[in-house]
């Protein structure tokens, strides 16, 4: 995935090179994870995006005024980084190029990591990954494309992760 990314000599913003069969896949994930937000499974799926703060659970009344203090702000904040992303994607589907660029503005390389990461947890908890278990689906598995996807998901946070820290300053320099 290192080839599809890579940062802008001039500006330093970082641009996506993706096909546009990819950015349709992620566009429609980003979608399915727009829907979970606003209204998430019970479960693990929903467990996962929603992580309760109080584990003991002789602590249920503390969990929930947390949950009322926090929740509506997280699923704000999600949707809002879950529009910026899908503006950038609708932008590169229908300037209609193949491959399609997306220019990513260093405020949003944080959001496209946040959704990225949101998006991935969401298929690999419904995929039941773990580190132990790899994700090799014989291709009649009704699992293998969402396995595809969330690879390729991996591959894509992982290259904007190093692109990000890359472009930060050693300790000590200017």
């Amino acid at each position: 995935m290192a080839r599809v990314l890579k940062r802008r000599r001039r500006d330093g913003r970082i641009v996506a090179t993706l096909p546009l069969p990819f950015v349709t896949v992620i566009d429609d994930v980003v979608g399915d994870l727009s829907a979970v937000v606003r209204e998430p499974p019970a479960g693990p799926v929903g467990d996962r995006l929603y992580p309760r703060a109080y584990l003991d659970p002789t602590e249920e009344a503390a969990e929930q005024d947390w949950q009322s203090v926090v929740h509506d702000d997280m699923v704000q904040a999600r949707l809002e980084a879950i529009a910026v992303v899908r503006k950038a994607l609708a932008s590169a589907r229908n300037a209609a190029r193949d491959p399609a660029e997306i220019v990513l503005d260093p405020a949003d390389e944080t959001v496209w990591l946040t959704v990225l990461n949101d998006a991935r947890l969401l298929i690999g908890t419904a995929l039941e990954v773990t580190e132990e278990e790899p994700l090799d689906f014989p291709d009649d598995d009704p699992r293998a494309p969402h396995a595809y996807v969330y690879t390729l998901l991996t591959e894509l946070q992982a290259g904007l992760v190093d692109l990000v820290l890359a472009a930060i300053p050693e300790a000590g320099t200017d």
